[in-house]
Formats: structure tokens, sequence, C-alpha cells
């Protein structure tokens, strides 16, 4: 079926065949595009999706009526879809052009699918396949409708988008996974298949409660010793024949069930019980020590990765495609705007022309001019009318209606024209309803709404199952009375209003459809008779209290971005449905039918549609996901062939739960930043109001003042006052560093300030280990609380904790006592009651008191034991006190406050919806959740006797009582309802509720499964209303408010989080040692080289990969041979990372070996292997050594250190966990209270394995505590815990109390609000600090952020292997043009502008020309991200503030750094050498050698130094560079010129559009003179002019006293001319080379008058150096840097061949020396000495004269213009020659001249046109060619092209 061949010129054709205009083609081609055609395929695929949805599958492939006809209508599908796909490939060829069929993904899966079609069509004997899978291939067919819909593109884009970064996450998490799958293999494989078998019947496994529970050991002794389970009835034994728990699919047994365990462990549903188990069969002790790392790195932490990642993508493509539809309405606005202008313009041209011919009468000029006049009046009303407030706006559209009857005039028009006699009655009616409207507009009669709203939601409330009679008739009367009220108050409005005016108003419209609906509903149950569950509507009124958000901006502003992002919600919700609904025809093509077991079939199944699509939304929100695959793998062949089937569970859970419903929060993350965005704009602006308002108040009241009126002081504070007093607190509690000062009040009325006692009170209290004496005592008193025993209170060891408590208590009060004498009880500010801390110490220390009095007086105290027992209970809050002592921790305690105040907004939101939710429930499952224990008997009269329970393993049935019972969780008054639906909505046991609902039949009666599944939708729209997306919005709440505290406290130091954290890196960062043996001919040496050395590293790595494939080998019941093969292996591996260990400390030697912890761990790791071997060899019994094995799997943790974005994410990960441990104390605080009062409260309950408070867990002691609340936290179950813990329990025979007086009904709030805390709050701050710390993931890459950081330190280590911190200045150069952007230059990066860039970072060096290391990295950094980087001559305030802002935000770390990180002023001027003076003389050397002074010996014309355009130029550059970074040019003269501005030319990204601004596109301008005085005495003035004194040295000798003479001149005036930001710049060049020979050659054409073209076209064959010059350590001297300049044969300086130096040719063989220092001395010492070569890279010679302009719109005639300077530099050369060289003076002075334009630049010929002056002004570039003969080669670029397109940097 070929492909394209291209068919007479006539495009390609299609299959060989048909050409571009061929018939057939042709009319495919008109058939395809045809929009019905489109909707008719699209048409056909909902057609078949509903056919595959009618099928219902009946176990053992039988099949109903219905099925079998629809299986006929296969055939009609496949052939439509059969018939599009052949359409499509006449029309578009198949498969080997572009655009062709194959190349599109859609097309791409049809085709796929209707090749499988055809195979399910052939009988089964031809095609042996298994039809049930090739069928589910069809199920994809849905997914065509994405293509169809664009907005579902936005929210499907954004998912691929953040599949790049997923990957490299889900890699992490994969990785996650093999490590600790390999753990548990070599821990836990086998362990799980002992259990209890009968000793009557072996082959009967006795039960523990409900299920089979592994066992370790008959010996209860040894068991008690492990922690393990033993069999506890004495009939039964432990063998170990069992298959293990979940028929065998729950285990270790081989790497591909291990990981599955822990898989299903990360995703949180049944680790508990898979815990459990293996605290059974392995014994407790240690297990926890590998599920809770488990569970916190691989739930907490990766899986919120994929969360924080999808966020950053999803909003990045928003704001793309929000960006291209607002681009595209401005520019519809731009062309309307254009259009109609002209027209205007058009018609004022008319009016103008009328009014000035003569004919024109006065009236119609009259005319014209009222017109303009009201024109006027209306744009300057309109412009006023925009900022009316919320309140005005309907009064202010009712006065601009006009006359459409409904309007006030328009209103009384239509009546005042009746008869005379109506009018006053019109008139009246008018007056009657202003009054009206007037009384609706009041706060009065708006909160009388409210009111009757809130009366109305109370009545709906107060409804409960089994009310009294009475209530019922009161509640009917009272909704007529409610509805004919609202009835009133809308038919009043619509009448005050008028109808259009009502309906305009949003919140109106909503009244009026409740209301409607509500007289529907009224009228259908008066009719109908029974609510058909319409009354749902009542509760729809509470919305109404949504009025009240008018007045807070927050909330409506939230409302509305949520409004705003309803499309990509709801095209999310569709694709959700789309997924959904592709997954359930999935799995009823592969379970359908099959889930039949003996106890019947579960409800989770997928045999129907609509009970498929449940069960595939059950998975999504992944509650007992894993229970469905159990029964899953088990229906389609068990453990040991289902296994396969575990996939379609996995990929559910990974697509579904973890990418698609992440967008949900990605997209709640998004409208809560837009929110606030809007929120805190409509702040400022009433904040812009108010300030005006209060000037404009104070000037009256000066005015009244001037008028003689002195006693008027009433000046409200201005704003600035407040923010004076704001700033003027916190100094007070900054300064008191000693002793505090005792407060002036006196101390409850009796101690005065100087009385001895409190004197004394307050020196004690102000000691210095007061409180750290105090912190200690809390820490003690916390751990005797967590000791106590909770179910015997009589035990010695809580008598004894007693006495300690009584110590404690007394300790607190003294303390107490102490600081209220201080400070004073609570009358005057600052006394002891007014702070929040001492108020709960107070309440602490009181209760502790009281209790301690009861337990003293002992008798009568007995009655209220429970009020002690509470009383007690508040010692828990002793360990809050902590808080205050510690700050940090005070920090993040303050956030959370913080956070809860934002969230309060949307809490109170929340729990009306929760509310809302909780009546409608309530209306629809009132009373139909009872049920009686024998499922036969529906109601509670029948349900009464016994009835008998058959059991599987005995013959002889059970009787049992009958009950009619309420489910636990029911709906039969509002508060259960909401604590059901909060129970529903954490996700935790909803299926069951579910269940239940859907069997709800009717009031008091029993249930019916399935009875009305259409209640399953109430659940679903509850889902997508609360877990998707409100609690999405609290976590986004939490996320932004964390994130905004941590900017918070950066505001004041003006960086932003990531300069923050690249300088912290900064700070910590030193310099890596790389080791290498100084002999190079020893033995060392060569084992170094190999060590170190690529391939080894490779090997190694290969090592590590087979070592980990021969861990995951490894399985259960492997043979002898096999298991001795392993272990032989093993020790093969092991002894070659024992000589890997060896060979590196043979050559690092020991001391540097342990220096990289890389190593050490290596180190553990061999040693901790080889015990290992050993004990497995020879000592198996003389000690237990299992966690020996870790050392097996620690290996592969080495191969994390190989890739790049491995190491990053690592790395951030680390950085994470930095900022987590307070996080992690208050969690643990949390944790530890809660553990506390659990003990307390519900610790004494006796355990029952039919319940949930079992042996596993309970209260009993503060370890079980804490792992109960951590399994809560993960919400593994929670409901059914707190069932268990609610009054009336069972006790413990122990705790010798009544039967069942345990329990307390506390449980609800105790469970409630710890599940609220904790996963709302707590677990939501991990969250945040993930995403706060991996936002780079998805932010623009060329950004530098700290993960950047790492790489300098490695590159740095290459150059600087001994970490002395400090490396020469060229090789610093040299580093960083290896290291690629955004943290070095690039090796792209021209020179030019790599030098400026070194001129603004100017470090300063040694004496032997070194940089230092912390130096280096914070000036790049700074440069970078421009860290307060300003014009040079304010760069010294700069660095000051950096110095103070530093200080601020790191004050122990910036004592002995911050000379460090900004060098001080005096390190870079008096004479010290900076790496910025040694780069500004390179780059004037290398303008100065492009200039026509450079190149040629003064041949004559008024052409000096002054006037050359290029030496300008480099004036430029050099004053563009000094723009933002020190050395800046000292005046010696009186006038320091100075350009109009600095452009800033810092740059972030490498993206050329940056360097392009337009704001550096400066024409030349007239420059300002200004008196100027700069601050270095001696600096780079003087290296300027030794640069330019040591050249013109080696060019004039005989004009040399006249230019000394002039040098002070030229200092002076040494100017700059505002340029544009960047010039062209050589790249590299190679060395000078032997121009001697050439030299000659040259003077003679010089001579002679005519230039020959052909010294310019010879390239000057320098070799290039390949290997860079070595450097000699001698001190560095700016000659070196001037003559040690390689020659650049580049684009601009071709003629760099005429101005090489004479010197250099001629010494070449005596070895490079200066030329003779001229007689003046110069201000830097220059020794003679050999020169340093900076290493430069070559660069390829190329040909290019034309200087490319600057600007990237570089204008088209500038190479026009060219030939034109080309054609006047012909006719300069004659008039050169005949001039005289002037004095330098005047020269000089035309340098200075105010505004030499370009045309006078030039040597006085021929002013240039208008045009090439723009172009040399535009440019900044296009300059009088220095090549004459007008020789004009064509502009080739080479790579290293020295344009400033190619500004990579």
């Amino acid at each position: 079926m070929g492909g394209a061949r291209e068919a007479s010129g006539q495009g390609p054709s299609s299959l060989f065949l048909f050409s571009k205009d061929n018939f057939i083609r042709r009319t495919t081609r008109i058939i395809i595009q045809w929009p019905p055609f489109e909707y008719a395929v699209l048409l056909t695929i909902i057609a078949n999706c509903v056919v595959l949805a009618l099928e219902e599958h009946l176990p053992n492939h039988d099949k109903t009526m219905l099925a079998q006809q629809l299986e006929k209508t296969e055939a009609y599908f496949l052939g439509i879809f059969c018939v599009e796909a052949s359409l499509k490939i006449l029309a578009l060829g198949f498969v080997l052009h572009r655009g062709s069929y194959l190349r599109n993904i859609w097309n791409i899966m049809d085709f796929f699918v209707v090749l499988t079609g055809f195979l399910t069509m052939f009988p089964q004997e031809i095609v042996a396949v298994d039809l049930r899978t090739l069928r589910a291939i069809r199920v994809l067919r849905p997914l065509k409708l994405v293509s169809g819909i664009p907005s579902l593109q936005v929210v499907l884009k954004s998912i691929i988008k953040a599949m790049a970064p997923l990957l490299q996450i889900g890699l992490l998490v994969l990785f996650a996974i093999v490590i600790f799958a390999i753990i548990g293999l070599e821990f836990y494989s086998g362990a799980l298949h002992r259990t209890c078998y009968s000793l009557h019947d072996i082959d009967v496994i006795v039960k523990e409660g409900d299920l089979a529970a592994p066992c370790n050991t008959d010996n209860q002794s040894q068991a008690e010793l492990q922690g393990s389970n033993w069999c506890r009835d004495g009939n039964s034994v432990c063998l170990e024949r069992w298959q293990g728990p979940n028929n065998g699919i729950t285990s270790f047994d081989n790497i591909g069930f291990a990981m599955l365990t822990v898989f299903q462990c990360i995703t949180m549903e049944g680790w508990t019980s898979i815990l459990y188990w293996m605290n059974d069969a392995v014994g407790s002790y240690f297990n926890w020590m590998y599920f809770v790392p488990l569970i916190v790195l691989g739930s907490f932490f990766m899986l919120n990765l994929v969360l924080g990642v999808l966020s950053g993508e999803f909003a990045k493509e928003r704001e793309k495609v929000e960006n291209r539809q607002e681009f595209l309405k401005l520019r519809r606005a731009a062309q309307l705007e254009r259009e109609l202008n002209g027209y205007v313009q058009w018609i004022c041209k008319a009016e103008e022309v009328i009014l000035a011919e003569e004919r024109t009468t006065e009236e119609e000029k009259m005319h014209i001019m009222e017109a303009r006049r009201r024109a006027a009046k209306k744009k300057k009303l309109k412009k006023m009318g925009k900022s009316k407030s919320t309140d005005t706006e309907e009064e202010e559209q009712e006065e601009d209606l006009g006359d459409d009857g409904f309007g006030r005039a328009g209103y009384m028009k239509t009546r005042a024209q009746g008869p005379g006699g109506c009018a006053t009655f019109w008139r009246a009616e008018k007056r009657f309803r202003f009054a009206i409207r007037h009384a609706v507009k009041t706060q009065c009669f708006y909160w009388s709404v409210i009111v009757l709203v809130f009366f109305n939601t109370v009545c709906v409330a107060v409804e409960y199952h089994g009310q009294p009679e009475w209530l019922t008739d009161f509640l009917y009367y009272a909704e007529y009375a409610f509805l004919g009220l609202f009835m009133l108050e809308m038919f009043v409005k619509m009448y005050a209003l008028g109808p259009r005016i009502y309906f305009e108003s949003a919140f109106n419209r909503f009244d009026c459809v409740v209301i409607s609906g509500s007289i529907f509903e009224v009228i259908w149950s008066e009719v109908k008779g029974g609510s058909f569950g319409l009354s749902v509507l009542r509760a729809l009124r509470l919305l109404r209290i949504f009025k009240v958000t008018k007045y807070w901006s927050s909330l409506r502003n939230l409302v509305i971005s949520l409004l705003n992002s309803m499309r990509s919600i709801i095209s999310l919700l569709f694709l959700l449905f789309l997924f959904i609904l592709i997954f359930a025809l999935l799995g009823m093509q592969l379970f359908g039918g099959q889930f039949n077991f003996e106890g019947g079939t579960p409800p989770t199944n997928f045999n129907t549609f609509p009970i498929a699509l449940l069960t595939v939304f059950q998975i999504l929100t992944g509650e007992d996901w894993n229970e469905v695959m159990y029964y899953g793998i088990e229906a389609l062949g068990g453990h040991k062939t289902g296994m396969v089937y575990s996939l379609y569970f996995i990929i559910l859970m990974l697509f579904g739960n973890y990418t698609l419903l992440n967008v949900f929060l990605a997209i709640a993350v998004d409208n809560l930043a837009n929110a606030q965005e809007l929120t805190a704009a409509e702040e400022e602006q009433a904040e812009e109001n108010k300030e005006k308002q209060a000037l404009e108040l104070e000037k009256e009241m000066e005015a009244l003042q001037m008028e003689g009126n002195p006693r008027l002081e009433v000046t409200p504070s201005s704003p600035m006052r407040g923010r004076k007093k704001k700033d003027d607190k916190p100094p007070d509690e900054e300064e008191i560093v000693g002793p505090k000062p005792m407060l002036p009040y006196s101390s409850m009325f009796i101690l005065s300030p100087t009385n001895p006692v409190r004197k004394g009170a307050h020196w004690v209290v102000n000691l210095r280990y007061f409180d750290f004496f105090i912190m200690i005592v809390i820490c003690l008193s916390s751990i005797a609380l967590a000791c106590e025993n909770p179910v015997e209170e009589a035990s010695w060891m809580n008598k004894f904790l007693n006495n300690f408590d009584y110590a404690f208590t007394g300790v607190f009060a003294i303390e107490m006592f102490l600081k209220i004498v201080d400070l004073g009880i609570i009358l005057h500010p600052g006394s002891y009651l007014r702070e929040f801390w001492n108020l709960m110490d107070a309440v602490v220390v009181i209760c502790a008191l009281v209790s301690i009095g009861y337990d003293l007086t002992g008798a009568e105290g007995v009655n209220n034991l429970s009020t002690i027992k509470s009383l007690r209970v508040l010692r828990v809050l002793r360990p809050l006190k902590t808080i205050k002592r510690v700050p940090k921790l005070k920090a993040v305690f303050d956030c959370l406050v913080n956070s809860l105040k934002n969230v309060i907004n949307i809490l109170i939101v929340y729990i009306l919806f929760q509310f809302i939710f909780a009546v409608i429930a309530v209306q629809l499952f009132n009373g139909k959740f009872f049920h009686c224990t024998d499922a036969s008997k529906f109601t509670e009269s029948t349900c009464q006797g016994q009835y008998f329970v058959y059991e599987e393993d005995s013959d002889v049935p059970r009787i049992e009582n009958r009950e009619w019972k309420l489910q636990s969780f029911h709906y039969d008054d509002v508060a259960m309802a909401m604590l059901t639906l909060f129970a529903v909505q954490t996700g935790e046991g909803w299926p069951q509720v579910l269940q239940n609902s859907m069997a709800a039949t009717y009031e008091d009666q029993g249930p019916i499964q399935n009875f009305r599944i259409e209640m399953s939708i109430f659940y679903i729209v509850y889902f997508v209303v609360f877990p998707f997306f409100f609690v999405n919005i609290f976590v986004a709440l939490i996320i932004i408010t964390f994130q905004e505290q941590g900017e918070a406290e950066l505001q004041s130091g003006e960086i932003d989080k990531n300069q923050k954290s690249c300088i912290d890196f900064t700070i910590q960062a030193r310099p890596l040692e790389r080791y290498m043996p100084n002999k190079r001919n020893s033995f060392k040496y060569k084992i170094w080289r190999v060590v170190v050395s690529t391939p080894f590293e490779y090997f190694i790595m290969m090592l590590i990969v087979f070592n980990t494939l021969l861990l995951m080998m490894k399985h259960d019941g492997q043979t002898e041979i096999y298991t001795n093969t392993l272990k032989y292996l093993n020790w093969g591996f092991t002894s070659m990372f024992t000589v890997e260990c060896i060979l590196k400390i043979l050559a690092f030697g020991v001391r540097n070996f342990f220096k990289d912890p890389w190593n050490t761990f290596d180190f553990i790791t061999v040693i901790g292997s080889i015990v290992d071997a050993m004990v497995v060899e020879f000592g198996e019994n003389f000690i237990n050594v299992g966690f020996l094995r870790l050392f097996r799997a620690a290996r592969l943790i080495k191969l994390l250190r190989q890739g790049y974005t491995i190491r990053i994410l690592l790395w951030t990960f680390v950085q994470s966990f930095k900022a987590l441990p307070y996080v992690c104390l208050l969690i643990a605080m949390l944790f530890f209270i809660y553990a506390i009062i659990g003990m307390q409260v519900f610790g004494n309950i006796a355990e029952n394995p039919l319940e949930s408070i079992n042996r596993h867990n309970n209260f009993r002691n503060f370890i079980q505590g804490l792992m109960l609340l951590f399994r809560c936290a993960t919400g593994e179950s929670w409901p059914s815990i707190m069932l268990s813990c609610i009054k009336g329990q069972p006790c413990d025979e122990k705790s010798e109390k009544d039967p069942n007086s345990c329990g307390s009904n506390l449980a609800y709030g105790y469970f409630v609000s710890f599940i609220f805390f904790c996963s709302f709050l707590m677990l939501n701050l991990f969250v945040a600090v993930i995403m706060d710390n991996f936002d780079y993931l998805t932010r623009d890459s060329s950004i530098l952020g700290a993960h950047h950081l790492d790489e300098f330190v490695r590159i740095w280590a290459e150059y600087d292997p001994n970490a002395t911190g400090k490396i020469l200045y060229q090789e610093m150069y040299d580093m960083l043009k290896n290291m690629d952007p955004p943290l070095g230059f690039g090796n792209k990066c021209p020179n030019r502008l790599a030098y400026k860039k070194l001129i603004r970072m100017n470090m300063p060096m040694d004496a032997d020309g070194k940089v230092n290391f912390t130096t280096t990295l914070f000036a790049l950094i700074r440069e970078n991200l421009a860290i307060k980087m300003r014009p040079a001559d304010e760069m010294d305030q700069a660095d000051d503030e950096l110095r103070e802002t530093i200080k601020i935000i790191w004050p122990l770390q910036a004592k002995n750094m911050v000379n460090l990180l900004v060098p001080a002023t005096d390190e870079l001027n008096n004479g010290k050498m900076s790496v910025g003076k040694i780069y500004a003389g390179l780059l004037i050397l290398e303008s100065w050698r492009t200039t026509r002074f450079g190149q040629t010996e003064a041949p004559g014309g008024n052409q000096g130094f002054g006037n050359s355009p290029s030496a300008n130029h480099a004036a430029m550059e050099l004053q563009d560079v000094l723009g933002s970074r020190r050395p800046s040019v000292d005046s010696m003269g009186e006038t320091h010129l100075h350009p109009a501005g600095y452009p800033n030319t810092v740059r972030r990204s490498p993206s050329i559009r940056h360097c392009y601004s337009p704001t550096l596109q400066r024409s030349p301008s007239p420059r300002r003179k200004a008196p100027h005085h700069l601050h270095h005495d001696i600096g780079f003035s003087d290296t300027v002019s030794n640069v330019v004194e040591i050249v013109k040295y080696e060019q004039h000798k005989a004009s040399q006293k006249h230019h000394r003479s002039g040098r002070g001149e030229f200092l002076g005036s040494w100017s700059a001319s505002t340029s544009p930001a960047r010039s062209p710049s050589p790249t590299n060049g190679g060395r000078p080379s032997h121009y001697g020979s050439r030299l000659s050659t040259l003077r003679q054409t010089r001579r002679g008058g005519a230039y020959g073209t052909t010294s310019l076209c010879q390239r000057s064959r320098s070799p290039s150096p390949t290997h860079p010059v070595p450097h000699q350590h001698g001190p560095p001297t700016i000659a070196c840097a001037v003559v040690g300049l390689p020659m650049h044969h580049s684009a601009a300086h071709l003629a760099s061949v005429q101005h090489s130096h004479p010197m250099l040719g001629s010494r070449r063989g005596q070895g490079r020396r200066l030329p003779p220092t001229p007689c003046k001395p110069s201000t830097l010492q220059l020794r003679p000495g050999p020169i340093n070569f900076p290493k430069l890279n070559a660069s390829p010679t190329h040909l290019n004269t034309q200087m490319q302009s600057h600007s990237a719109h570089a204008t088209p005639h500038s190479s026009v213009n060219m030939s034109r300077v080309d054609q006047q530099m012909q006719q300069q050369p004659q008039l050169q020659q005949q001039q005289q060289p002037p004095p330098l003076r005047d020269s000089l002075r035309d340098m200075v001249s105010t505004s030499a334009p370009a045309s006078q630049r030039d040597t006085g010929q021929t002013p240039l046109s208008f045009e090439q002056a723009m172009a040399i002004g535009r440019g900044g570039r296009v300059l009088p060619s220095p090549v004459p003969n007008g020789y004009k080669p064509k502009p080739t670029r080479s790579r290293h092209s020295d344009s400033d397109d190619d500004d990579w940097c």
C-alpha cells in the first residue's frame, strides 16, 4: 500500500495511483472535508459507545437476547469505520509523505481499531487470538471525540506538556519502588505462608475475626519476644502451607509481587493490613521502620511532586492560550479603532470644509459646534463614570435607561399620554413606586430578607427522622409562609425596579429560578402526593446567604475566577467522563461476568454499564481500589496467571487518580492566585482613594486654619503617618538585648516597680537559663505523660509518675506566680494575661492544681472522677509552650495560623455547601437506612425472633437473634448527615455508603441491592464539588499562603526567593577537592588514572545494574542450585566492589578517600556486604543480622549520582527536607497531643478482632497511639475507628470498670478535628514546601536557579583540584566559557560580550592574579539575576545596600562571608588590580585596533584618535559596560562627559530576542556636559592610558613627545556617547603571526598611493592555538593583557593586517618581551616578564567588512549605504596623503565636540545622506568602512560570527 511518489510534478500521489488532480481523489477530498461527514463519524462513534454500554455480561459467557442482537450491529459499525478510513487513505495518501493518513496520531489509532475489528470478525478457529482483549480495543473509539472539542485541547495539551517532567518524577518513583521492593524481597520473602491450622481437621484454617491471620510460631513466649503472632486458641498449630492473604496476591515472594505490594502501599490503600500481617509473621518491633518511610517518601513526597509539576504546566499552558486570545482581541479592537478613526477624521475634515465655505449659514455653523461640544461632554462623563462602586450600579443603570417603557421617563411618557384625569393617578403611582424603590434599596430591607432566609434555613435543618407530629405540621405551614414571603419580595422588587433591571442582577435571576422551582414542587407534592425528591430545590434557597458575599471582595473574586475557569473545569470534567467511560467499557470487556465467587458477586463489578462506571469512579477516588484488583486477578486465573490484569488497575490509578484529578488542583491553585491578585488590586485601589480623600481633607483643614481658626487641630493621620507608626514598632522589640526593663505599672495594685519582691521576681524570670530550664521541665513532663498506663489506672507506674506530675505542676505554678508578680495580671498593657500563650499556661496550671486538690482530699472527689480526668487531659497542652520559645517554630506556627485566617473565608462557603448537601441528603434518604440482621426481612415488624446462619466449614448452622438496626453512617438528621458526608469526602468507606444509598427503598423499610442506581448521581456530584474541588481549593490556599509567607520575609530585603536560594547556596558552597598524586611516574598515579577514567566509571555502573538485577532474581521457593548460584554471584559482585574500594583507597590515600561522602557510603556498603556474606556462609545462629541485607540494596543508591536530572531532583529533595524540620516538629506536636488525649480517653476499650480497636490498632500505649494516628492521617478507614471509640464500648478486664462504660462521644470531635488538621493543613504544608522547592521543574529553564549552581562547584574543581579556592583570572575566563548558560557564558559567546560581563562582575584579584571561588560565584549570580545592579556611579551605594541585606537575612554567616560576597570598595580601587580593569583594558585595546588610528601610521587627515568612529565606539562600549559595574572613568579635567542615560545591559536569558530590546536603540544624542566627581582615586583611567600609551609608543615613535604632552588632556576628555548596548565583537583569534615579511610591502603600497587589494585579500595565516600556553605565575601586568592579546582576524578587523605590531614581528625569536616603557613612568609598575596569553579558542577567519547593524530590525538600506560609504572611501586616500597630521589637541577637541554628527566624523568629504546618518544612528554600527577600494566581499557568517545576532550569553 505504497506511499508518495512525485507524480509528474503534481504533488505526492496517493497509493502511487491517484495524482492530485485525479477525479476520485478530488471527490474523496471534498467528502472528508465536508463538515456533515465529520459529524456523521462522531455520531457513529457515540452510537457505537451506546451499543457497547447496553451489553450485559453474564457468567460463563452467556448472552441475553438483547446482547445477541446488538452483536450483529458490530459488522455495520466496522463497515462505516472502514469506509471512513479508506476514504481518508484515498484522499491523503497512506504514509510516505507529509500530511498523509498515518502521520496523524488519531488516524493511527483508527487504523489499528479497524484492523483488530476485522480480526474479531473471523471465526475463532482461523485466528487463534483472545477475542476479549481484541474487542477491548474498540473502546478507544470515543477518544476521537477529543479532537473535535477545542477547550479540551488546553487541558490535554497541559497534561501532555507536563509529561516530560512527569517522566523524570515517574522514574524517581519507580526507582523508589524498586529499592523498597528489593528490601522487602530480602526481608519478607515467603513470610506470609504460615497460618494456624485446626488440630481437629488439619486442612481447616482457624480464623481470627473474619480473616485468617499469619503466625510465626506455636511458642507463646518466643512470639511475645519478637512481637509476632502465635496460635492463640490452643486447638491449632502454625504450619507453612497457606497461599497467603488475599489468595496469595499480597506478598513479597518475587520482585513482581513485591513491586505491586509496594505500589499499593504508596497509594495508601490497604497498607495497614499489610503492616499488621507482617507484624504477625515476623515481629512488630522493626516493621514500622520499613513501612512508615515508605509512606512518607512514597506518598507524601513523590506523588505530591506530580501535583507540583502538573499545576505549573497547567498555569503556563493556560497563560499561553489566554495571551493569544487577548492578542487577537486587541488586534481586532485596534483594527476597528483605525477604521473608526479614519471615518471620524473624514467627517471632521468635511465639517471643516463646510465651516470654511462662505455659503454656510450661521445656524448651520452653530449646529456643528453644538454637536462637537456635546460629544466632548459625553467623553468626559464616560471617563468619570469608570470608577463607580457596585452599590450604585443599579441606580445608574436605571437612569441610563431611555424610552423603552421600563425606565422612569419612558414609563411616565407612555402613561401620561392617557386622558387628563388619569394623569394625577399615574403621578401618585410614580411617587409610590419611587418610595418602594427607595425602601427596597435600604440596608434594613436587605437584612430582613437575609434573616428570613436564615429562619427558612433553620426550619429546613430541624427536620429529622421520627419527629413528632406537631413539628411536621408546623414545618408544613412554615414552608407555605416562607414561600409566600419570598414571592412577595420578588414581586415587590420587580414592581419597584421594572422587570428588565430586576433581571439584570444575577442574584435576582437566581432567586427567581429558586422560587419558581419551589412553587412547582409545592404544587407537585399536593397533586401527586409524596415528595419526588424535588424538595431538594428548597435547600438551594440557602444559597441566598451568598448575598452577603457582595461585601466580601475576596470571596467574590474567587467566585469570579472560578466562573472564568468554568470552561477548563467543564472540559476537564468531560475528559474525566471520557476517561471513565473508556475504562468502564474496557473493564466490561475484560472482567464482565467474571466476578463470580462462592460468597456471591461483590457489589463492585463490571457486569453492567452503570455499575462498571461506578466501579471505575470508585477506583478513581482511590478508595479500596486494591480490593477490586484482588477480585479481578482472582476471577481471571488467580495469582499464578491473572497477575497481568493488575496493569489495568495500575494504569487507571496512575492516569486517573494521579494525573487527571491533580489537574483539578492545578486549576484551583491557578484560580486562587488570580483571585488574590484581583483582591490585592481592589485593595490598592481602595487605599489610593482613601489617601486622596485624606489629602483633600487635609487641604480643606489647612484652608480653614489659614482663615484664622487656630483651634482646629483635627488633622486626620495621613497614610504616611500611619505607615510611620507601623515602622516604629519593630525597633522597640529589637533594641532590648540586655535584660527587659520592668513595666512602669504597679503589679496587682500592690507592688510598685521599685518593690524588692517584684525586682527579685523580675530578675529570676529574666535569668539566662530560666526559659531553658522551663523547656527541660516541659520535655520531662511530656515524657512522663507518654509513659502512663491508660488501662490499669492503679498500676505502680502511674503512681510513681503521679508524684513526678505534682513536682512538674509545682514548677509551672511557681513560674506562673513569678511572672504574675513581675508583669501584673491583666489590667495594663504588657501584663501576664494579655498574651495568648500565657493565658494557655494559666489555664493548664490552674486545672492541674484543681485536680491535685481533688486527689489529695480523696473521698468526696470520687463522684467527680470524669471531671478530674478531663481536667488532667489538659496537661497535654504543655508541649505547646515550647512554640513560643523557639522562634523558627513560631514562624511556622504563625504561617499556619495565617493560612487558617485565609481558609476561614472559604471554610464558611465550604460549610454552607456541606450543609446544603446534608439537607438534600436528609430529604432523599431520611429514615431509609434501616436494615434487619436477617437479610430476608424488610420491615421492623417482621424482623423478630431468631434465624439460622450457615457457615462454609461446619455442617451445623448457628442460631442468631434478628435485630432491626440502623447503618452506622446514615442521614436521619442534618448533623449526622454532615458527619456522613465528611467521611465520604475524605474518601474513606464511601463505597459502603454508596451501596446503602442505592439499596435504600422507602422510609422504615429494609434495603434491596441496587434498588435505585440513579442515587449514585448525588455522590458523583458531591465528589466533583467537594473532594475534587473544594478540598483542592483548601490545599491551594495553604500552598499560596505558605509561599506568600516565605516571600513576606524577603520583602524587606528586596531580593526574591530564587535570588535568596542562590545566595544561600553561595554562602554554603565550598570548592571541591580533586585529589591527584604529584609524582607522575609512581604506581599510585597509574592507579589513580585508572580509577578516575570514564571507562572505569561505566564499568562500575554496569556492575551496579547487574547487581540490582541479581537482587531482583530472588524468589520464594527457589531450588538449592538456584540459591547457591545467586550466593556465588553475590560473592563475585561483593569482591568486585571490594576491589574497587581498595583501588580507590590506594589511589587517593585514606584521608582523601573519606573526604567524599559517596566514598564513605561505598566503604560502609562494602564492609556491610562482606560481613553479610560471612554470616550467611558461617554463622547463621550466632547473631541475627538481618539488617545486613540492607547493604545489598544500598548499592542501588549509587545509581542516583549518575543522571543529571535525577541529581537535580535529589538535590531539591534534600533542600525541601531542610525546609521541613519545623513543619515536621509542628506535625509531631499535633500527633503527640492527640496521642496523649487518645490514651487518656480511649485507652481502656477492650480489643475485639471484629472491631477496629484490636490488638494491632489501639491506644494501649503511646507508640500504639502514634501508629493509630499515623494510620488515620493516611486515611486508612478512620471512620470505622471513630465508630469503635464512641460511648458504650466494652471495657478491658484489667481496667476494673463497668462492662460497657468505655469510649466517649468525644470521639466524633476528636477524629474529625484530627483529620481536618492533619490531612487539610499539615500534610498540605508538605505539599506547599515541595511545590515551593520544585517550582524550577516548570519554570523557564533559562532563568538561573540554585539547582544550576552545583555545576559551578564541579567545574571549578577541574581548574583548582586542591580546593585552594583560587584560580588564575585567565583560567576563570576559560572556565566560564566552558560552562553552559544560564550559569556560564557558553562557548558560543563572543569575546567582547564576555569581556563586558566580566567588567560588570569585577572581582578583585590577589598578588598572583587569582580570583576567589566565593566571590566569583556570587558575582556570576549577581550579574545573572541582576541583584542590585545599577549604573556605575550608584554601584558603591548598591554594594552597601546589598551588604546590609545580606547581614539582615543571614546574620550568622554574614560576619565572615560578607567581604567575600561583596568585596569592599577599597579592594577594588587604590591601585588594587581587579578583573574588571584587565578586561576593560582588553576591550579598549580591541576597539582601538579596529579604528583607522590603530591601523595606519597617522597618514594624515584630521583623523586623530578622537574622531575615529570606532574610538568613540570603544568609549561608548566601555561606558556602557560601566553602566552596571564599578570601574568607572576617572576624570582629571574639570568636566566629565556622561551619556544621557545608562542602558542597563544585564541580560538574563540567552534568548536572542532580549538582546534587541528597543530601549537600546538610541541615536547619538548631543552629549551633556555635567560636572561629575568620581570616586576611584587610581583606577581605570590610568589603566586605559597605559594601554593607549604602549601601543602608541610602538606605532608612533616619532610623535612620542607630542602624545605625552597630550596625555592629561586626553584623559580629561575621555568621553562616551550614549551608545547602543553592545557592539559587534571580534571572536576568538589566533596568536600574532609573522607579519614582518608583509609589512614592507604594505609600506610600499602606502607610499605608492594606490592601495592594492591583494594585501587585503590575504588572510593572516597565523597558527591558531590548539593547546593553551601554560601560565607562568608572574604578577599580572596590564601590559601582558595588552600585548598578549591575540590578533583577531574577524569581520570588522580585516585591516588588522595593517596595524600589527612591528615589534612583535621582529622579536619573534627572543621570546615575547614588552616594548620599552615610555619615559614618563606609568602608574602601574610594569615588570618585564614573559606574557601570559589568555586561553582563547580559534575562530575561522572570515572576511566581513559590513558592520552588522545592532538592531534586530537592521535597516535594509544599511547595505546600500555601505557601498556609498565605500565610494567615499575611495576618494579619501589621496586627500589623506596631502593633509598633514594636525596637532593632537585639535583632534581631541573634535572628539569632545558636543554633537558631531556622523557626517562630520568622516574626513570632511561629501556629507552623508539622511538615510545613512539614520542607519548609523540606529545601529550605531554602520560606520564608514575602514577598508579602502570599496572592496566588499559577501558577508559570510561563520559559526563564531562577531555580530550581535550571536550574542548567545
